[in-house]
């Protein structure tokens, strides 16, 4: 990725009409591609359901300091094994389970609106860890690998119960500086206990790591959930216009991911990888450890060299998995389906679209034929519950779905009038680093730019998602879905949006300007971080900056109840997911400006201000920011009602929260910042 000086550049060159390669400014070597992975056989396995990824069940008895109302679980945070592929070795895992069983993915929580989830999280983790550790970076010097700090993402929760990076607890007692578990004060040293109100519209949600100076790894390393909020609205919809309900046969839920796995000659692969990792098995997790100034600018005025074993800019897999599945396959019907998409990569956006297989027997059947598109979906909902409107999206002639890491979407798709026998690809190319990309992370058949890619009907292949092979109705017909024109979800929006018109921002709505930037640390490292419109350092040049470290004081300091909207410069060349805790937000606007000269406060425009898509109207809480551009923000940031009193934090004072880049190297280094609300 292009640090801000190279950016600059870029513009510069870019204007003089001279094309300019993206992601090798720095060096003339060839970056090496990540992959170590076998050459797996793609959909030769089911895909997952629900079920086959465990449900959590709820505690029959529950604890004593269970609040009125709340239905409790208890779930453990462990280390296992788990086969992700019929050709390769048990895998180790790191997640959540229960009673002793764990599977990838699984302690799915589904919960109606208003009827409160209370959960004991055990952390049972052992002290070795699977992964390279980068003690660099904060959090991480002199403590514990087996730390965890559970966030729900996209939960209207208390802070005590958010899973800030500070609410970290370890199983021996340890404790991150914000952690102070309200809800039971004579909980065991291993446990942390999470209030979920639940006082929200319906909407699919996950929860995950978000441990200080590990996020990255641990929810790579598997601790990640689905958690689905339903309510009487799209109950009634259920009824009155034949959708397919939250826990219906007919909705698909499809969470991916894109992985790397050992090989049984990584000695030979990577030299280094023995000496971090030596319990390391084949189809074990690998993860980029090595800061490679052929693929990331370097500074070299810094102070000192990268570590031997350091944190990345991005991380890019080279196998991608389908609840928590190696390119799995998926047997329906000709029916109408429901499916509902979660991005839980690290770094890499999608762009899920059906197309025609190219034949129908081995390998034709698992490659796509990119002249014959399947059919499209109808979009009606995001991360933030119900759109208001269904809108078209992967159709002819109407734009491709885009997910960001972190995204959701809530799909319609019609499998009706496919012939009986078909075989569909859900095929995604969205480059990697987004937008510009870089071959070296795309991986498919006859790629010239990356060999690691696999054959015809093999591994590596990040393009492929998924088959699907229909077969014709058994059984009764379905009525047709009826979607209504408008969508009433039960969190009213806080201005109705006209879909294709800029919505201005409301009279008296007080407005923050807030920068995304990219300079480097002292390690000569490219570092992503948050800011204000208000510079207060400079770079090893002396170059201003305005990005802040996430321990510097909060900025962004709110009484409860206020409505303000967020200008976010993005000053990078990268397209960030920007994620907000505690709040959702709509998107008013975009437009661009001058980014090459911007020096702070309200930047010059250089075009007009332009809608956001269709499907992004609503309620949005990780949302894309473009390079060059001023995303505009509308929110309120209201404090949930729960039975108890919450004390404020001991770290920050005021009522906790964060928001951050959703690239989780991003995230981690540095590009997160407080939020405290009063």
């Amino acid at each position: 990725m292009l640090s801000r000086r190279q950016f600059l550049k870029l513009g510069a060159v870019a204007a003089a009409g001279l094309a300019v390669p993206y992601r090798f400014l720095s060096s003339p070597t060839k970056a090496q591609a990540f992959s170590q992975s076998s050459s797996l056989k793609k959909f030769v396995q089911p895909m997952r359901a629900v079920g086959d990824i465990p449900v959590a069940a709820a505690d029959k008895t529950p604890p004593s300091w269970t609040q009125p109302g709340a239905t409790h679980y208890t779930i453990d945070i462990g280390q296992y094994e788990d086969t992700l592929h019929p050709d390769m070795p048990g895998t180790t895992l790191r997640g959540f389970g229960q009673g002793g069983v764990f599977k990838h993915l699984g302690g799915i929580i589904a919960a109606k609106r208003g009827e409160a989830v209370q959960i004991t999280f055990r952390n049972t983790l052992p002290p070795d860890y699977i992964l390279p550790v980068d003690k660099t970076l904060m959090g991480v010097m002199g403590n514990q690998t087996n730390r965890a700090c559970v966030h729900l993402h996209g939960g209207f929760v208390p802070w005590t119960s958010d899973g800030g990076p500070h609410y970290w607890w370890d199983p021996d007692g340890h404790k991150g500086e914000s952690f102070i578990n309200p809800l039971n004060p004579k909980a065991a040293v291993n446990e942390a206990e999470h209030y979920y109100p639940n006082q929200q519209s319906s909407r699919l949600m996950w929860y995950h790591d978000h441990v200080l100076g590990m996020t990255r790894t641990n929810a790579y390393a598997g601790i990640a959930s689905g958690y689905v909020i339903y309510d009487d609205y799209e109950l009634e919809m259920v009824k009155a216009n034949n959708l397919p309900g939250p826990l219906d046969p007919r909705t698909l839920y499809m969470i991916f991911q894109d992985k790397v796995f050992v090989k049984d000659n990584i000695q030979a692969i990577d030299p280094t990888w023995a000496t971090i990792l030596p319990k390391t098995k084949t189809g074990d997790l690998w993860y980029a450890h090595e800061y490679d100034p052929a693929r990331w600018d370097i500074d070299a005025l810094a102070a000192n060299p990268p570590p031997a074993n350091s944190c990345i800019p991005e991380f890019f897999g080279d196998t991608m998995l389908v609840n928590g599945l190696a390119y799995p396959t998926l047997v329906l019907e000709q029916r109408e389906y429901r499916v509902r998409m979660l991005n839980a990569c690290q770094a890499r956006f999608l762009n899920p679209r059906l197309v025609y297989a190219k034949g129908a027997s081995f390998p034709d059947n698992t490659e796509p034929n990119l002249h014959s598109p399947g059919p499209g979906f109808i979009q009606i909902g995001t991360e933030g519950g119900f759109l208001p409107n269904a809108t078209l999206v992967s159709w002819p002639n109407q734009p491709n779905l885009l997910l960001a890491p972190a995204e959701r979407s809530d799909l319609i798709v019609d499998l009706r009038s496919v012939p009986a026998g078909s075989t569909l690809i859900l095929y995604s190319d969205a480059p990697a680093p987004y937008p510009m990309g870089d071959d070296v992370n795309d991986y498919y058949p006859g790629n010239p730019n990356n060999p690691a890619s696999g054959a015809a009907g093999y591994g590596p292949n990040t393009r492929t998602l998924l088959q699907i092979k229909v077969v014709a109705r058994k059984g009764a017909y379905d009525p047709p879905i009826t979607l209504p024109y408008l969508f009433h979800p039960t969190d009213p929006f806080l201005v109705q949006q006209v879909p294709g018109i800029p919505h201005p921002i409301p009279t008296g709505v007080p407005v923050r300007y807030l920068t995304m930037s990219e300079d480097h640390d002292e390690y000569g490292r490219l570092i992503q971080r948050m800011g204000t419109d208000v510079s207060i350092y400079k770079d090893n040049e002396g170059i201003p900056t305005f990005g802040r470290n996430y321990m510097d004081d909060p900025t962004e300091v709110i009484q409860a109840g206020s409505t303000e909207v967020w200008e976010v410069l993005n000053l990078t060349s990268d397209v960030h997911p920007f994620h907000i805790h505690l709040t959702n937000a709509q998107v008013l606007s975009r437009q661009p400006f001058d980014a090459a000269n911007y020096t702070g406060g309200k930047p010059t425009y250089i075009g007009g201000a332009h809608a956001p898509d269709m499907n992004e109207l609503g309620w949005k809480e990780t949302i894309r920011m473009y390079s060059g551009e001023v995303t505009r923000l509308l929110m309120k940031f209201d404090l949930p009602t729960v039975p108890y009193t919450v004390p404020e934090s001991p770290r920050t004072k005021g009522h906790e929260y964060v928001w951050h880049c959703h690239i989780l190297e991003h995230e981690e280094h540095d590009m997160m910042r407080p939020l405290i609300i009063t």
